[in-house]
């Protein structure tokens, strides 16, 4: 059970805080939530925006690692970089969290989801993440959230490179210009590392990592044809692993990948109006390649969606839209039985707020060629406690398809599957004044219709709706600049177990804690972080906790010169996140040895940067 009392006083000292408050603090604002700006205190969902900015200070080389310190994510990686990262967000697995980049949908049809690893940092401007379920805005895969990844916009030119360990190398170059009503930037970059070896004993090798990338972004506005914009981003590298049911000594394990999107968009607003239509492809491609046979997949979607908002009044608006969208999938590992798929959806919202009062309903119905139609809803009402603290309760609903893995894969598909369903209920609050931020959530989660895999009456096991499971939990954030110091940290407590068995799920840990603090004299800033995960269950074995501690530093040398410099497991935390598989040594079916995938020693990166 949650400890309610404990959540009352942090609510009351926040309540008995603001009160007294005179100054009105700088907004954030989002676009993700309901596919129009909003200030974040206007969005009756719990949301965290990652800037460039953020990015840049902390040094940190990969998303999975900036995404871990983002209140409610735990992130399971098999390995270092590249290698394939769980994203949990509030106990949910990968599949169950949407990933956007520009707004478009991308991932493989195939597993459900979106690899995070294999998305460079230098190609983002701003990350928009929208917990609880977003399926009456977004649709299939939205149960535990969205991550919407919003492509770099640069208006200089910017060289960077770092170095580190394990042969680590990193060259990046952004640059943009503004010529009238006419806009253009650009990113690319390369990024590799010889790696380590990822996987206990099994073929001891380096596993390296290598990731190219390019992207564009063009805006030409005018008042009488309105916004038009192109946004396309292109990536391709490998990824070497181990696997272990290759031979002891395999060293050719690889993952091929090579993923694109496009988005060709236009934006126009009048008195009380704003439309905005987008046409999108994708494609999410991998090769790959274990004891000298390769398997390749490819999904290809397109995509296109239209939206429109009427503003009725200046406390009611209403907004609503079309989607389309088409996946066809590649593949030389069998036939499926069907290899494309197609979704149509509508979906209406109206939003109220009198500046005391706020108020929000979306309703969507999504028709899937696979399975037929699905409504959700979201349900939301909030009060503007005073203009720095708001009070917000929710209800939603969320899907997701099953994949065309689940469905058809040769031999093993499953065509009576049934998508996975959640309702999501959520109180929080909301508190900014000054340089102070206080965000408190509580939070229940409810899936139904799960799909695991499971033994059939005819024998083999093959995918089935069989799990129920209840997420719950609370979340606290709080970030405090004080005397020059940036102070952060957030907490979560989290319950998440399956509803069949009453068992605890794999790689979730009940407490999860980040801090950081930050201090800057002059041209130089330095600060530490911290992570801390609670025990968890692992697929075989019980996984301890951990925790790592993490320094950075930056200096700007010159106005265009600037050094950074950042030390992850700063006192070589010997730690395990992931079981691998374990070995029957005794003939008793039980595992008698275990073993896991290797987590990174300590590791130095040092970079500068040169902005013209």
């Amino acid at each position: 059970m949650l400890n309610k009392t404990a959540l009352g006083v942090a609510i009351s000292a926040a309540l008995s805080f603001s009160v007294s408050a005179t100054v009105q603090p700088i907004e954030k604002i989002t676009v993700t939530a309901n596919k129009f700006e909003q200030p974040i205190s206007n969005v009756l969902a719990s949301v965290s925006v990652i800037d460039r900015a953020d990015i840049e200070k902390s040094n940190v080389r990969d998303l999975p690692s900036l995404l871990a310190s983002q209140a409610g994510f735990q992130i399971n990686s098999n390995g270092g970089f590249g290698q394939n990262s769980g994203v949990s967000l509030r106990g949910s697995g990968s599949r169950h969290t949407l990933i956007l980049i520009d707004g478009v949908r991308v991932g493989s049809a195939t597993l459900g989801y979106k690899g995070i690893s294999n998305i460079a940092l230098n190609t983002i401007e701003r990350i928009e993440v929208v917990k609880g379920s977003r399926a009456a805005v977004y649709g299939s895969d939205a149960l535990a959230g969205v991550i919407n990844i919003i492509t770099r916009k640069a208006d200089n030119i910017r060289l960077d490179a770092t170095f580190g360990s394990n042969a680590y190398q990193s060259y990046q170059m952004a640059g943009g210009t503004n010529i009238n009503d006419l806009s253009a930037s650009f990113n690319a970059g390369i990024e590799k590392t010889d790696g380590f070896d990822v996987l206990q004993n099994h073929a001891p090798d380096e596993d390296a990592y290598e990731n190219k990338n390019i992207g564009f972004n063009i805006a030409y506005n005018d008042d009488y044809l309105g916004k038009l914009t192109v946004q396309t981003q292109y990536n391709e590298g490998y990824a070497r692993y181990d696997n272990q049911y290759s031979a002891a000594d395999s060293s050719d394990e690889s993952n091929d990948f090579e993923n694109y999107q496009v988005s060709l968009g236009w934006n126009k607003s009048y008195e009380n109006q704003i439309h905005h239509i987008a046409f999108a492809f994708s494609s999410d491609s991998q090769d790959n390649t274990s004891e000298g046979v390769v398997s390749m997949y490819e999904t290809k979607r397109n995509q296109i969606d239209y939206t429109g908002q009427y503003i009725v009044s200046d406390e009611l608006n209403i907004n609503g839209g079309l989607n389309w969208y088409k996946d066809k999938i590649e593949t030389n590992a069998g036939n499926y039985d069907k290899d494309s798929r197609e979704v149509f959806a509508g979906f209406l919202g109206a939003y109220y707020d009198d500046n005391t009062v706020l108020a929000n309903i979306a309703v969507r119905q999504d028709h899937d060629q696979q399975f037929g139609d699905k409504t959700t809803y979201t349900a939301a009402v909030g009060y503007h406690l005073n203009k720095f603290a708001t009070f917000r309760a929710s209800q939603s609903t969320g899907f997701k398809s099953p994949t065309f893995n689940d469905i058809y894969f040769p031999g093993s598909g499953n065509p009576d599957l049934k998508p996975e369903t959640s309702e999501n209920k959520e109180l929080g609050l909301l508190l900014s004044y000054q340089d102070i931020a206080l965000e408190v959530s509580i939070f229940r989660n409810d899936f139904d219709n799960k799909i695991a895999w499971a033994p059939t009456p005819a024998g083999p096991w093959q995918p089935t709706n069989i799990n129920e499971a209840r997420h719950e939990g609370i979340e606290f954030s709080f970030s405090q600049q004080l005397m020059g110091f940036e102070h952060a940290f957030n907490f979560t407590y989290l319950s998440a177990e399956d509803l069949e068995t009453g068992q605890e799920l794999a790689y979730v840990s009940k407490n999860t804690f980040n801090w950081s603090l930050n201090k800057g004299w002059g041209d130089f800033d330095a600060g530490i972080d911290l992570q801390y995960r609670g025990d968890r269950k692992g697929k075989l074995t019980d996984l301890s906790s951990y925790t790592l501690w993490n320094l950075v530093g930056n200096y700007q040398a010159t106005e265009q010169l600037s050094f950074s410099l950042r030390v992850e497991n700063l006192f070589d935390k010997q730690y395990d996140e992931v079981d691998a598989y374990g070995i029957d040594l005794d003939g008793d079916y039980i595992n008698d040895e275990f073993y896991y995938y290797n987590t990174a020693d300590r590791r130095l990166f040092i970079g500068a940067a040169y902005q013209f």
